[in-house]
């Protein structure tokens, strides 16, 4: 486990990015900081910060992403789990499993997955069933009937 200066520990308490990865870059590997990242190149590896995860509109991310609050403009392809927020906005791209605190995503933004929210230790377990509905015809109108 690597030792963290004083600067790095200051660095993490102002949530400023420890390391940006810029547009035209590419990163393989795993990437573990006490404080933030930013993405505006392309990362392929599992991210644990302390601080924040930004991901520009350029940036993705094929990997697990674990941070304090994660705000994507650009795509991550991988679960991410936030001890705070997700925000996502018109545009980014989210395919994984989330567990956040909270989480916001404008409309034009693309989520497919499982999503947590919540201080929740274990996953919800579904207990509704679903519900179809039949359409019947008959001479006079249309009825409808849940089956």
């Amino acid at each position: 486990m690597a030792k963290f200066t004083d600067t790095q520990q200051q660095r993490a308490a102002k949530n400023l990015p420890d390391a940006s990865i810029p547009p035209g870059t590419q990163f393989v590997g795993d990437i573990d900081t006490m404080a933030g990242l930013r993405v505006d190149g392309s990362v392929k590896g599992k991210i644990n910060a302390g601080g924040n995860v930004t991901v520009g509109a350029e940036g993705s991310i094929e990997g697990t992403v674990s941070a304090k609050d994660v705000n994507i403009a650009g795509e991550i392809i991988g679960n991410l789990k936030s001890n705070g927020t997700v925000q996502m906005i018109s545009g980014a791209k989210l395919v994984g499993d989330l567990s956040a605190l909270s989480f916001a995503i404008e409309q034009g933004a693309y989520f497919k997955g499982l999503c947590l929210i919540g201080n929740a230790k274990e996953s919800p377990v579904l207990s509704a069933q679903p519900v179809f509905v039949k359409e019947k015809k008959s001479e006079s109108k249309s009825e409808k009937e849940l089956i």
